[in-house]
């Protein structure tokens, strides 16, 4: 009977016990697969990609950008060619003073065959011109005429400033051909050339007057800024 009732005590301490280890067991067992797959999220998220700005940037090309930020005005004047200058057709050349690479050709007059230049052309007739160009300091610095199968060339230094977004005056450009010439040097050893004489001419109410003439659509105002004639070193004459 004593052996009965010591079997039945060790029962009711023994099953208490077992069901606290089991009930802890089973409790601390979800915790730690929990544990795991916050592991593995945090694995994850190290080795995620990260935005990349620098390379979404180089599929952009450098000349596209440049097109887009690139803020550009007009200007506007006129050419009156005297002399040995009254030919078919007059080419000025037109160079950035901030930017060397960047050249302009105004060709004036006679439509020749295109040619392919290193440079944009901008072809008007003789009288008014009206051209668009990117905001800057610009230098004339030479003027061509046909002579045969070769052209003469001089050197010239007419400046002017194109005005962010504005239209802007010059004047009239009154460049007199008094007379034929050689000259001798360089390549080829003998050139073509002429002499001349430069001037600019205030016609501001002429030309603002021929510009509304012109783009009577456009309602603007418009900036007077005369171009500037800068006296070139003496040449030996031919």
């Amino acid at each position: 009977m004593l052996l009965i009732l010591m079997k039945k005590f060790l029962t009711l301490i023994i099953i208490p016990f077992f069901l606290v280890g089991c009930s802890t067991a089973s409790s601390t067992s979800p915790i730690t697969i929990q544990g795991e797959n916050l592991e593995k999220v945090k694995v994850k998220k190290e080795h995620a990609p990260s935005l990349n700005i620098s390379s979404e940037l180089e599929n952009i090309k450098e000349e596209a950008l440049e097109e887009i930020v690139e803020v550009k005005g007009i200007v506007f004047g006129k050419t009156d060619f005297q002399g040995v200058l009254k030919t078919r057709y007059v080419r000025i050349m037109i160079e950035s003073q901030e930017d060397e690479a960047r050249k302009f050709q105004l060709h004036i007059g006679e439509k020749i065959d295109q040619q392919t230049f290193p440079w944009e052309v901008k072809r008007v007739e003789p009288g008014y011109f009206f051209i668009e160009l990117p905001v800057g300091k610009y230098r004339m610095t030479s003027i061509s005429i046909p002579v045969g199968t070769s052209s003469a060339v001089e050197d010239i230094d007419v400046r002017f400033e194109v005005l962010d977004e504005t239209v802007v005056y010059l004047g009239t450009l009154q460049v007199n051909g008094t007379k034929e010439r050689i000259k001798l040097g360089g390549v080829p050893v003998i050139k073509p050339g002429f002499e001349y004489t430069i001037n600019v001419i205030d016609q501001k109410d002429e030309g603002i007057q021929e510009f509304h003439q012109r783009y009577a659509d456009v309602a603007t105002k418009i900036k007077t800024a005369i171009m500037q004639v800068h006296a070139q070193e003496s040449q030996p004459q031919q």
